[in-house]
């Protein structure tokens, strides 16, 4: 299974990062992100058979409600348009935890990048006229999931795997 670790968003934040979504797609073209489909990834684990060590590693680290603040708009190779979230020592925290447990473990992952948290609004975006902005808005994050991605009749599709709350 191809699978990943992330925070899914609550309603009032879904519903800010598709109105975001939506000035982009006033101004431009591209492949947009489908709504269920947003998401912050915390750890891209790529194809694994077994994921009880990513199970075991989510509930050793993730103990508490995070923070995500979303500030910034941006993209990557300038077609690949996101919203940025703010670096906080709890997200980064969770973060290089989790690598560390999975990279002892023997995923391939590598913890040595640098993380770069954000949501993926659109890709092969083609960005014309003025740069989008929003104003600034967080959410806490109760809810850690494990993710699995999947094209089922040509549609990307994430269905959680597995999740911890936290109250």
């Amino acid at each position: 299974m191809r699978l990943f670790i992330a925070f899914k968003f609550d309603e009032a934040t879904k519903k800010r990062l598709l109105d975001i979504q939506q000035k982009l797609k006033n101004s431009t073209t591209g492949n947009f992100t489908r709504p269920e489909n947003l998401h912050l990834t915390v750890l891209f684990l790529g194809e694994v058979t077994d994921y009880s060590p990513a199970r075991e590693s989510m509930a050793r680290h993730f103990t508490s409600p995070v923070t995500l603040s979303f500030a910034k708009i941006g993209s990557f190779k300038n077609n690949i348009f996101w919203v940025g979230v703010e670096q906080n020592p709890d997200l980064e925290k969770l973060h290089q935890g989790i690598c560390v447990d999975l990279e002892q473990a023997g995923y391939k992952v590598n913890c040595n990048n640098r993380f770069c948290p954000h949501v993926t609004l659109g890709r092969e975006v083609a960005l014309s006229g003025d740069s989008l902005s929003f104003e600034a808005f967080s959410m806490k994050a109760r809810r850690l999931s494990l993710m699995k991605s999947e094209r089922v009749n040509g549609t990307l599709k994430y269905t959680e795997v597995f999740g911890i709350s936290i109250a």
